[in-house]
């Protein structure tokens, strides 16, 4: 199975609306000859495309031999859990700051290593038919209600307060 890459359409802020800040500031730094202002402007635009380059081509979840292996920030930070040796896999929220929940993570909790994925920018259905794959290679792996009605197809999109949280 090939790696499950983020939606970039579910990241449309951060190329729609986010660069809009650093081109207000670039604007008025220009309009008022602030070096500084445009300095913070171009910082923000270059952040921002950073950020999208990330997601787009080098954040991915996905099986590479026998683990579960999740890779992040240009490919430098990497997270493996072997399949064989897992046990659990979660969905932990975490408080977000407008709604009071933030999108479930999959947490994927081996006897030694835990796979930890901000699932925000993923389709839920891409990492259903992950999960599906890892549970036919170790039947043994027990899904939480939310990643198990998830895998099952059913809509588990606005149902925040079906999901528990984590044990751990």
């Amino acid at each position: 199975m090939r790696a499950v890459r983020p939606d970039l359409a579910l990241l449309w802020p951060s190329y729609t609306l986010f660069p809009l800040v650093g081109l207000g500031i670039l604007v008025v730094g220009v309009a008022g000859s602030d070096a500084a202002m445009m300095l913070i402007g171009v910082a923000l635009l270059a952040f921002n495309a950073l950020t999208v380059l990330n997601y787009a081509s080098f954040t991915q979840v996905g099986i590479e031999g026998d683990e579960l292996v999740h890779r992040t920030l240009f490919g430098t930070r990497v997270e493996r859990v072997p399949i064989g040796s897992l046990q659990r896999i979660d969905a932990k929220r975490y408080s977000g700051a407008h709604s009071g929940v933030s999108a479930p993570f999959l947490v994927a909790r081996g006897r030694d290593a835990t796979v930890k994925v901000n699932t925000r920018p993923y389709r839920l259905r891409d990492l259903a038919s992950l999960l599906e794959l890892v549970r036919r290679a170790n039947s043994r792996v027990e899904l939480d209600p939310f990643w198990d009605r998830a895998v099952r197809g059913e809509d588990v999109s606005k149902e925040i307060a079906l999901t528990p949280r984590s044990r751990w």
